[in-house]
């Protein structure tokens, strides 16, 4: 009898201390359901934020798309320009002027069709518009001179050459004698109502240094045939062969090609990274875009390609 009242006093002592146990893991699960419904939503919207797309985050990929087939459909180039090495969209006249390497300039409606060609001996690398006058600027590499054209006379109107002191180096922008001599290979215009001349120049130089320049050039304050052009600021953007140029008046920002790594960046004018892109093309040496937001992009290689720019046109 003693052996069966213990078994039955064990047996009743591990029922209450299960249904106790059990109790008390009720509670603590209940606590920790409240703790979580507490935490959960939180937890969930940062997963929310992290796995959205920011339209400002940086990408590897440049927004564009292709108006033909993908890789060969843009190329708008109806006669086989010559290492085409710089172009710009006049807003003026809705038209394309390009330059070539090999001393030609060459204006073309935004499909590519030939409305004129005219021989500017040098080195032509790069060109810019003035928009408030209408006046191009055009840059000869080697020489470093910037000739302002008028495309309603269609002639050089004034040249600019382009002192390569600065910070009291006197041969900053290095000048090579004897070998082909890498110097100023891009450019663009900023307006700027409140300055004296209207605006200053950007100018990309290829290398020795490659960097980013600001430039003076006497647009208003000289009328001589011959003024000094003179850099006022190198910007610390560091950027290898900035081979193409432009400047987005929305934005306030500049946008350069880096030929060498073939990548689009977007820098403040202060010189500061907003984006970096990889760019479609082949050394690309001239960039623009008309008034509708298509995008041009020269290759020195040969084509002009036309794309749609989808920061500015949307899909």
């Amino acid at each position: 009898m003693s052996n069966k009242i213990f078994w039955l006093l064990t047996e009743k002592f591990l029922l209450i201390f299960f249904s106790v146990f059990c109790y008390k893991l009720v509670l603590i699960w209940q606590r920790e359901i409240q703790t979580m419904k507490k935490i959960l939503p939180w937890f969930f919207l940062v997963c929310l934020v992290s796995c959205s797309q920011d339209p400002q985050a940086p990408t590897i990929r440049f927004p564009y798309q292709w108006l033909g087939t993908p890789g060969f459909g843009g190329n708008i180039d109806q006669q086989n320009i010559i290492e085409p090495s710089g172009l710009c969209f006049h807003p003026g006249r809705k038209t394309l002027f390009v330059v070539s390497d090999e001393g030609w300039l060459y204006e073309i409606t935004t499909d590519g069709a030939p409305i004129y060609s005219q021989r500017i001996p040098g080195d032509l690398e790069a060109v810019a518009i003035n928009p408030r006058t209408g006046l191009v600027y055009i840059i000869i590499e080697g020489d470093d001179v910037i000739l302002e054209y008028d495309p309603e006379r269609r002639e050089v109107s004034r040249r600019f050459p382009v002192n390569r002191e600065f910070n009291g180096n006197p041969n900053f922008l290095q000048k090579h004698e004897g070998q082909y001599d890498n110097g100023l290979e891009s450019l663009a215009f900023v307006p700027d109502e409140n300055h004296p001349e209207g605006g200053t120049f950007y100018a990309g130089n290829q290398w020795d240094p490659p960097c980013i320049v600001e430039l003076l050039v006497p647009l208003k304050s000289s009328q001589a045939w011959q003024a000094e052009a003179r850099i006022i600021r190198v910007l610390p953007f560091r950027i290898d062969d900035p081979a193409a140029m432009m400047y987005d008046d929305e934005t306030r920002l500049l946008h350069l090609v880096s030929d060498a790594d073939n990548i689009l960046v977007e820098i403040t004018l202060d010189g500061k990274l907003v984006k970096e892109y990889a760019f479609p093309g082949d050394n690309q040496e001239g960039l623009s875009w008309d008034d509708q937001g298509f995008l041009y992009i020269a290759q020195d290689s040969g084509g002009i390609l036309k794309v749609r720019d989808l920061r500015k046109i949307k899909k």
